[in-house]
């Protein structure tokens, strides 16, 4: 029921910003100034003043983290329960790379905040990434896609 109500949300929310959108002054598009929906790029998903981007190519952590740092944004990082739940509905069958990482015996989030989450992660290597209901880790040299996260735009 909770899901059926926040994706009633989301789109009465992106119906609302389309109308505003169209009714606004038309600025042309380059690649310079991507198109912002709900304050996130075209492709990107909108969540708490956050935007997350699930990629479709394969890389090792630091790559992903590279790779993301080149969209303005740091491999994901969600520290609240919602945020986490967002991202296992929205992973469909994939296995994407997170901004966790661990660091001796510690868990850290990509921002440096120590990992506080009642989610087990799995396994004791170093990286982590959003598999089925749960965090995993594996060896960062392996290749997997990746999840990256930024700070919503302001609308």
């Amino acid at each position: 029921m909770a899901v059926l109500i926040l994706l009633l949300l989301v789109l009465v929310l992106a119906l609302g910003a389309a109308l505003a959108v169209q009714s606004a002054p038309q600025v042309p598009v380059t690649p310079a100034t991507p198109l912002l929906v709900l304050g996130c790029p075209h492709g990107w998903v909108g969540y708490n003043g956050v935007c997350f981007y699930f990629s479709r190519d394969y890389s090792t952590w630091e790559q992903g983290q590279e790779r993301c740092f080149e969209l303005g944004a740091s491999l994901a990082i969600a520290k609240d329960e919602e945020a986490m739940d967002l991202l296992f509905r929205l992973r469909g069958n994939g296995d994407f790379w997170l901004g966790l990482r661990r660091r001796g015996e510690r868990l850290q989030w990509g921002d440096g905040s120590s990992y506080s989450s009642r989610v087990p992660v799995l396994g004791n290597s170093d990286c982590v990434y959003l598999a089925e209901r749960r965090f995993k880790s594996d060896n960062c040299s392996s290749e997997r896609p990746y999840v990256c996260s930024k700070a919503q735009a302001p609308l």
